[in-house]
C-alpha cells in the first residue's frame, strides 16, 4: 500500500525533524509513471512506473548491469512484485530492459527523478546556522564521463550536474552535446532550480563572465576556482597582497593514508577584479604529505565570490570550497561500488538513464542515513522487501 515518502523518512531517520511534516509527495512510482513512455500502446502489459521502480530496486541493491538487473528482478518474489503494481511474472529480460532504457527520454527521466529527490530533501532542516540570516546551501556543478559508453567512433557520454554539498543529491542534470563541453549547459543546467539562498560552486572552466551574471541575477552567489582558462583574472589574483594578508582559517586533518593542512587568506577586491560582482579573492594552499613515502606536494589554489564580507564566517567559506572538492566522492561512488566506467552499454539513452538510476539510489540511501553506499546495497540485496521503504512504499 503507498504510503508518503515523508512517512518512509520519518521511520528511517527517527532522529530527523522534517520541516514541514505535512507535505505529501506521490511515490516514486508514480514519479517515475509521468516519464514518457516509449512503449507501443497495443502490448503494454504494465505500466512503466512500477516496472522503472522495480529497476531502482535493484540498482539499490548493487546491480551494475543490464544482466545483473534481469537476474535480481528475476530473482524477487512474486508477492513484491505486486507490491509494486506489477504482475507477479513479469520477468523481463536484459535485452528487453536495454532496449527500454535506450528509448526512454533522457531530460524527462531526470527532471522527475531530480525533482523528487530535491523535494525530499528539501524536507529535512537546514543545518543550524549561527547568524541570524538566512542559511546559505551549497550547490556544486560538476561533469563526468561515462567511460564505459565510448563508442567505435570514440564518442563518450558526458553529463553535467548539480549536486547539494550536504547531502550529495543530484538536483539537476543534463548530458552534453556531442562535439560540445561542458560551458554551454551550464545555463539550461540551472534554469530550472531555484537559487535563492545558495553558493554556486564550480571549478575553473564555468569561471566565465555569462555564468556569474546568470548566477547573480538569479538571487544566488557563485565561488569560482580560477585558473589558466582566464589568464588577466589569474594575474590579478597572484598579484595580491597574500603577504600581508592574515591567515583566516586553517585545517588539519589525516586520513587515507595522508595528512593534509589547508590555509586560507581573504583579501577584499570589489571593484577591483576584472570579474563581474566579484567580492572577495582567496587563496588556498594545500600542504600533503604522504605518511607512507613522507613525500609533500604544496598546491596553491585561487577563487573568487561574489559572497560579500561577513555573508557567512570564514569557517564556513572553507567548508564550501572543500565540499566542492568532496562532491568527486559522488563519482567515486558510482565507479567502485556501481562500477560505472566498466559498465559497456553504449545505446541509446541507456547510459544516461544507468547514470541517473546511481544517482537516485545514492540519494535516497544517503537521504535514508546511509554513510555506506556498498553496505547500503549488501543490506538492500539481502532485504528486498525493505528495498520498497524508499521508494515510498510499504510492505
Amino acid at each position: 500500500m503507498p504510503s508518503s515518502p515523508i512517512d518512509v523518512l520519518s521511520r528511517h531517520l527517527e532522529h530527523v525533524t522534517l520541516t514541514d511534516p505535512a507535505i505529501d509527495l506521490p511515490t516514486l512510482a508514480e514519479v517515475l509513471d509521468a516519464v514518457p513512455d516509449p512503449r507501443s500502446r497495443r502490448g503494454r502489459r504494465y505500466r512503466l512506473g512500477p516496472l522503472l521502480a522495480l529497476i531502482l530496486l535493484a540498482v539499490l541493491s548493487g546491480a551494475t548491469s543490464l544482466a545483473q538487473l534481469a537476474r535480481f528482478i528475476a530473482g524477487y518474489d512474486p508477492g513484491l512484485r505486486t507490491q509494486l503494481g506489477l504482475p507477479a511474472t513479469t520477468r523481463p529480460a536484459a535485452s528487453t530492459l536495454g532496449r527500454l532504457l535506450a528509448r526512454l527520454d533522457g531530460d524527462a527521466f531526470d527532471a522527475a527523478t531530480c525533482g523528487y529527490l530535491a523535494a525530499l530533501a528539501a524536507c529535512q532542516p537546514p543545518e543550524q546556522e549561527t547568524s541570524a540570516r538566512t542559511p546559505l546551501l551549497g550547490l556544486a556543478v560538476d561533469g563526468k564521463t561515462l567511460r564505459g559508453s565510448r563508442t567505435v567512433d570514440g564518442t563518450t557520454v558526458h553529463l553535467l550536474a548539480a549536486i547539494r554539498h550536504d547531502t550529495q543529491t543530484v538536483l539537476a542534470q543534463r548530458q552534453i552535446e556531442a562535439k560540445s563541453n561542458e560551458i554551454p549547459a551550464f545555463t539550461p543546467l540551472l534554469r530550472s532550480l531555484d537559487l535563492s539562498s545558495t553558493v554556486i560552486t564550480a571549478d575553473a572552466l564555468h569561471t566565465q563572465h555569462d555564468h556569474a551574471r546568470q548566477i547573480i541575477a538569479a538571487r544566488s552567489h557563485y565561488l569560482f576556482i580560477v585558473k589558466g582558462n582566464q589568464p588577466t583574472l589569474l594575474r590579478r589574483l597572484k598579484a595580491l597582497p597574500w603577504r600581508e594578508a592574515i591567515l583566516n582559517d586553517r585545517t588539519d586533518e589525516t586520513g587515507h593514508g595522508r595528512r593534509e593542512i589547508r590555509r586560507m587568506k581573504i583579501c577584499t577586491v570589489r571593484p577591483g577584479l576584472p570579474f563581474p560582482h566579484a567580492a572577495q579573492a582567496i587563496q588556498v594552499k594545500r600542504r600533503r604529505t604522504d605518511r607512507r613515502t613522507g613525500k609533500t606536494t604544496v598546491v596553491t589554489i585561487y577563487a573568487i565570490t561574489s559572497l560579500p564580507p561577513g555573508r557567512i564566517t570564514h569557517t564556513q567559506l572553507a567548508a564550501l570550497i572543500r565540499s566542492h572538492w568532496s562532491i568527486e566522492a559522488l563519482h567515486h561512488v558510482r565507479d567502485v561500488t556501481y562500477r560505472e566506467d566498466a559498465c559497456r552499454v553504449r545505446t541509446g539513452a541507456t547510459p544516461r538513464i544507468m547514470a541517473s538510476l546511481r544517482n537516485l539510489a545514492i540519494g535516497l540511501a544517503r537521504l535514508l542515513g546511509w554513510a555506506n553506499i556498498a553496505s547500503a546495497a549488501d543490506y538492500y540485496r539481502s532485504h528486498p522487501a525493505d528495498g520498497l521503504h524508499p521508494l515510498g512504499l510499504t510492505t
